[in-house]
């Protein structure tokens, strides 16, 4: 189950296309353990995505993921 996204709709991730699955997984697989994601995760997404494709999508997760531990660490107020 991915950490960031509900899954409680009616289908939960079945409801994403498979492109997108395969990008949530490597993201939530990446945020966790960046060095353990699995060659078929990793094979998985470059099917569905190209090479520059991919490298933008593993930016992204990274650059969050660091904006969330610097605003935890700096104790920065949610705003909305």
């Amino acid at each position: 189950m991915l950490r960031g996204v509900q899954t409680d709709g009616p289908q939960g991730l079945a409801d994403f296309e498979p492109s997108w699955r395969a990008a949530l997984g490597f993201a939530d697989r990446m945020t966790g353990d960046s060095d353990g994601v699995p060659d078929a995760l990793y094979a998985e997404l470059a099917a569905h995505w190209d090479e520059g494709q991919v490298v933008e999508i593993a930016m992204v997760v990274g650059l969050f993921a660091y904006f969330n531990r610097f605003n935890n660490a700096l104790c920065v107020e949610v705003t909305r």
